[in-house]
C-alpha cells in the first residue's frame, strides 16, 4: 500500500488545510501555499478557541497576501470537555505576535459544509488535517460519503511509540477529541498518519530562526517570531515542526517512509485515553487502516519549511523540483 499517486508532472496537490493556527500551524499554511494549490482553510477549536484559531488563520492569510478562504469550523470536541495548548501557543495562539488589523472576514461559519460542497465539485481534494478532527468527524456523520471522495487525507497526530505530548502516551490533536478521531479511522478510507515520532525528527532551532530573520521578509520575520516563543519555553532549545510535516507528506511523499499498520484510538482508559495504538506486530489479524509515518528525510523537511517561510509565493523550478 502506498500513498496516493502524485497528481502529475508540473502540478501541485489541490489542498485544503484543516487546522487550529497555532504556532507550527502557521508554518503549515506557508507551506502548503508554496508547495501546494491551497484553495481553502477550515478551522478548528483545538490548541486555542475558535474564535482566536479562525483569527489566526485570517490573519496569517493577510500578512503573507494569500488569496485563501477561511471558513470557520467546530467550536468544541464532539463529546470531551474542550481543552486548549496555551502553554505551548500562547493565550491568543500566536505566541506573543501581536495580531494586524483584520480587514478580512471569514468566508462562512459552515467548514464542514465547504468540505463537503469541495468534495462533490472537485474529484482531486487533498484533505490535510492538523489540529482535533471534529470538522472531519462531522463531515462524515453529515454525509458517510465524504472521504470516499478525496484524493487522500493526512493527519497529524498520535505516536507511533506510545511517547505523547500531552499525557504519558496521548498526543494532543487525537487526545482533544478522540471520537472523532475514531470515526475518521473507522471510515473505510487509508488515511496517512504523520505521528510525534516523525515530527520530532524535524527540528528547529536557534539556527532556524536566524536563517529566517536573514531572509528578511514579512512571512520569515513572522515565523521567527513564533519560533522564538515555542524554542523559547523549551528545555533544550529545540521545537519539533509538526504540522509542516503533514503538508510535505503530500507536496513531497518521497521524502517520508510509510507503512501500512492497524490504528485504533483508545476511549476508555483512565491512563490511555487519546492513545493511537498502533499495532506494530509483524504478525496480526487486523487489517491496516493507515499509512503510518516513521521515517523522514529531516534535513530536506527542514530545508523546504524555511524556504517556505521565507517566500510562499516563490514559483517555478525552485518551487516545485521536489514535488513527487
Amino acid at each position: 500500500m502506498t500513498p496516493p499517486p502524485a497528481p502529475g508532472p508540473g502540478r501541485r496537490p489541490r489542498i485544503i488545510l484543516d487546522c487550529d493556527p497555532g504556532v507550527d500551524d502557521t508554518l503549515a499554511i506557508l507551506t502548503a501555499a508554496r508547495y501546494g494549490d491551497l484553495v481553502g482553510i477550515t478551522t478548528v477549536n483545538g490548541n486555542v478557541s475558535i474564535d482566536h484559531t479562525t483569527r489566526n488563520a485570517l490573519a496569517v492569510t493577510q500578512i503573507a497576501h494569500l488569496d485563501i478562504p477561511v471558513h470557520r469550523g467546530a467550536e468544541r470536541p464532539l463529546i470531551a470537555p474542550v481543552h486548549g495548548a496555551t502553554r505551548v501557543h500562547g493565550i491568543t495562539g500566536f505566541g506573543a505576535v501581536e495580531h494586524p488589523e483584520l480587514c478580512r472576514s471569514e468566508a462562512s461559519d459552515d467548514a464542514v459544509g465547504y468540505l463537503l460542497d469541495m468534495s462533490r465539485s472537485h474529484d482531486d481534494i487533498d484533505l490535510v488535517a492538523i489540529g482535533p478532527l471534529t470538522n472531519i468527524a462531522l463531515a462524515i456523520r453529515r454525509d458517510p460519503g465524504f472521504v470516499s471522495r478525496l484524493r487522500s487525507l493526512t493527519l497529524m497526530g498520535g505516536a507511533a511509540n506510545g511517547l505523547g505530548n500531552v499525557t504519558a502516551v496521548a498526543e494532543f490533536n487525537i487526545w482533544a477529541d478522540p471520537e472523532s478521531a475514531a470515526i475518521v479511522f473507522d471510515a473505510g478510507i487509508m488515511p496517512t498518519l504523520i505521528p510525534l515520532n516523525l515530527t520530532h525528527q524535524v527540528m528547529a532551532d536557534r539556527r532556524t530562526i536566524e536563517q529566517l530573520l536573514a531572509a528578511a521578509t514579512t512571512t520569515s520575520a513572522l515565523a521567527a517570531d513564533l519560533l522564538g516563543h515555542t524554542i523559547g519555553i523549551t528545555v533544550d532549545g529545540n521545537t519539533a515542526m509538526h504540522d509542516p510535516c503533514a503538508v510535505l507528506a503530500v507536496t513531497h511523499p518521497h521524502l517520508f517512509g510509510l507503512h501500512p499498520r492497524h490504528v485504533d484510538v483508545e476511549l476508555t482508559g483512565s491512563h490511555t485515553r487519546g492513545m493511537t495504538v498502533i499495532d506494530d506486530r509483524r504478525y496480526n489479524s487486523s487489517p491496516p487502516n493507515a499509512l503510518v509515518g516513521y521515517d523522514v528525510d529531516h534535513t530536506a523537511a527542514l530545508e523546504l519549511i524555511v524556504d517556505a517561510c521565507r517566500d510562499p509565493f516563490r514559483s517555478g523550478d525552485d518551487a516545485t523540483k521536489n514535488v513527487a
